[in-house]
């Protein structure tokens, strides 16, 4: 059965539906008719039902015309509609980008940093983050919309770190977390750059270990930690003879140990690209040798936890250690305070007052510039004093000059 076309006005056509009715009346079918290019041009509109009639296809008939005549805008119903559809996402990306902006920092935090944070990073990297975000950057910057936080709002941070006792590494840190949540949320359209942390710069502070041990409190250190714990023992008499870092010393495995020639393999260092050589002691090589009686797996830890696994921190028992010593009672100064990373410094304290040249110094420490070593310099022994003292008087002549006239002065 052919369709059936009624013209209700120039250029609008309908037909009815066969069952369906639109109130009294049988449901339309509406389309727009026109010639474009020598060639009869159908469009629909659509069903009465749904929204189309006569003067919406007058309407967009009559917008054709128009845009016909000047050569601007759309030139079909099809053109216009792609026109809407852009124009339509346009503004939900519009309205999308401003719910975006007005998400909290703690919102983002959860809902977009955090997810992507744990999908990327090691556990360890991510529960730190979370600690830092919990206790310095959420209560005062939590509630607040992404596009409000300013530089002002990250100097107060570095403020409240700063009253908190908190050191500039701490400071650092905590900045280096809330500049990763924003850029995080500029590259993902949620916020407009420029990063507002950028602009804060934090004072430089001096915060490298001043504390060092006698052998007479070496000794009492060590003693006492033999008592508790016979591992942190070991590990402490390896920071004292070798000059390890807690993190080297943990990743050590014994397939890095060379009894023959009493060397270990550092690796894993704090500076990527310097692995290096300590030197064992004797005290470090029964130490070693005690400890080897046991392991035979050339891949296993030296200093594993009791699960076999890699430790992260230092033992508490350490700290208790000291704690019993009262070394640190009533010293507010980080840089006087004894920690684990104080055997370190006390062995490069030792070899410079011994009279070690910086340089090797520098090269057993694992430095990656001399200039970190050069902190040392004070200690140098005395002697050295006295070989740049034999050059006192070089230039004072020895004998007097004779006098112009051959006689000898008087």
């Amino acid at each position: 059965m052919a369709v059936k076309w009624v013209s209700a006005a120039r250029g609008i056509r309908y037909r009815e539906h066969e069952e369906r009715r639109h109130g009294k009346k049988p449901d339309r079918y509406w389309c727009i008719q026109y010639r474009r290019d020598h060639k009869t041009v159908n469009e629909a509109i659509g069903w009465w039902s749904e929204g189309a009639s006569q003067a919406h296809a007058e309407e967009i008939l009559a917008q054709l015309r128009h845009n016909w005549r000047t050569g601007q805008g759309p030139q079909t119903l099809k053109e216009m509609r792609m026109a809407g559809q852009a124009a339509r996402e346009a503004e939900a990306r519009f309205q999308a980008n401003m719910e975006n902006k007005a998400l909290t920092l703690a919102e983002f935090w959860e809902k977009h940093y955090l997810p992507a944070a744990s999908a990327r990073k090691g556990a360890e990297t991510v529960k730190i983050e979370k600690w830092q975000f919990n206790a310095w950057i959420k209560p005062g910057l939590g509630p607040m919309a992404l596009q409000d936080i300013k530089p002002t709002q990250v100097e107060e941070l570095v403020d409240t770190l700063r009253a908190a006792g908190k050191s500039t590494r701490t400071q650092e840190h905590v900045k280096v977390l809330l500049s990763g949540i924003l850029t995080t949320a500029i590259n993902k359209e949620f916020l407009d750059g420029p990063n507002p942390c950028r602009k804060i710069k934090l004072a430089k502070e001096d915060n490298q270990r001043a504390r060092f041990l006698s052998p007479q409190e070496a000794a009492q250190l060590l003693e006492i930690l033999k008592e508790r714990s016979r591992q942190v023992h070991d590990e402490a008499l390896l920071a004292l003879f070798c000059g390890l870092r807690a993190k080297e010393i943990f990743s050590l495995t014994w397939a890095d140990v060379n009894f023959e020639n009493t060397m270990l393999f550092v690796k894993d260092s704090k500076n990527k690209n310097l692995n290096r050589h300590a030197y064992m002691t004797k005290e470090v090589e029964v130490m070693l040798k005690t400890r080897y009686g046991a392991a035979r797996n050339p891949a296993a830890l030296i200093f594993p936890k009791r699960d076999g696994t890699r430790q992260k921190a230092v033992s508490t028992t350490f700290r208790e250690a000291i704690d019993s010593l009262g070394w640190n009672e009533g010293i507010n100064d980080r840089r006087l305070k004894v920690v684990f990373h104080s055997l370190r410094h006390t062995f490069a304290s030792w070899l410079v007052m011994e009279g070690t040249p910086l340089f090797t110094v520098s090269k057993l420490l694992g430095h990656s510039d001399i200039t970190m070593t050069m902190r040392y310099s004070h200690l140098a022994p005395d002697h050295l004093r006295q070989a740049a003292g034999c050059l006192e008087g070089k230039l004072r002549p020895t004998e007097p000059p004779p006098s112009r006239n051959g006689a000898d002065p008087d």
